[in-house]
Order: structure tokens, then sequence, then C-alpha cells
């Protein structure tokens, strides 16, 4: 699945003018990367396209190949997995300045989640193809950009790690 084809639901919001100083005000306020150079902000912002996604609509599924990562710029998702039982069941919500997807910059599998738009939001999409030109016209980007991402990742699976030993004490309380 293309970009194209995975974000057809969503208003693209590149044209007009400003629009790419816009999207580097909005790079430099997200968590992932607001504090890369400018310069670098500015290469990474001809990168990007900027979504509008309304409430409700679902940015991905989980099990669908993936092959974009999102900065939320305004609103709010709901990051879901589906459980034994086929039952989504909320995992985190996420707002403003916050990332998700980005496993797909990273590896060829399928989505682990699902997220949808609680409220109305505006997205900064990357995608893999994208990524790769950065990779190759700037690669000192491209392994800041990849650090970042392991970084985060790293991050998150430590905290997931915490909160298993917690539930398997609790479980090991209730013998």
């Amino acid at each position: 699945m293309n970009k194209n084809q995975a974000l057809h639901s969503f208003r693209l919001r590149n044209e007009g003018a400003g629009i790419k100083q816009q999207i580097c005000s909005m790079i430099a306020d997200t968590a992932l990367f607001g504090d890369l150079l400018w310069a670098d902000i500015v290469a990474l912002a001809n990168h990007l396209d900027c979504y509008q996604v309304p409430s409700k609509t679902t940015i991905f599924k989980e099990g669908e190949d993936g092959n974009y990562l999102c900065l939320l710029i305004k609103g709010k998702i709901e990051i879901s997995k589906a459980d034994n039982n086929g039952i989504q069941r909320m995992i985190v919500a996420i707002g403003k300045g916050r990332s998700f997807g980005e496993m797909a910059i990273i590896d060829d599998e399928p989505r682990s989640a699902t997220c949808v738009a609680m409220l109305d939001c505006e997205l900064l999409v990357l995608d893999k193809d994208n990524y790769r030109i950065i990779l190759k016209e700037r690669p000192a980007l491209a392994a800041i950009i990849l650090e970042k991402l392991a970084r985060l990742l790293s991050q998150r699976l430590r905290a997931v790690n915490g909160k298993f030993v917690e539930h398997l004490s609790y479980k090991d309380g209730d013998s």
C-alpha cells in the first residue's frame, strides 16, 4: 500500500503561501524533533506532508502495512490494540507534539496497533520513501532521525517492561 492509498481520506494541507515555514514551526514544537538544528528542521520539512484528519477517522489499523510515521500537531489520538478476543483495548491517548507509527519507518512489519483521531487533528507525515531520500541526500540528518527513533522506542519498551513486571507482581500477590 502506498502513502496515497493509506492517507486518501485525509485533507492534504501542503499548498498556500508560507506552508513550509508553518511546517518548520510545527516540527520545532514536537517532542521528537524539536531540538534539531534549524537547518535540519528546514531540510526535514521538505520531506513532510501536512494533513488534516477529522475526528473519529482511523489513521491506520492494526495489521495493515505501514510506511509512515506521524507527528501530531493538533488534536488527540487513541492508540488501541486487539485483545485475544478481537476487542480493541485502548493502550494510550496522545496529544499535541507527540509522534506515533514510528516503527513503520524502521521495519517492514504490519502495524502493531490501531490509531483513531479522537478530535480533529493535524498531522505531519514522514513516509519511508521520503526517509530514504533524506538518507541519500542528508545522511547525517537521517542518522539523527534514526537515533531519535531508537531512543524513543527504547524508552517505550522500558516503560512497558516496567508495567509488565508490575502486572506480574500483582498476579503473584493474588495467588
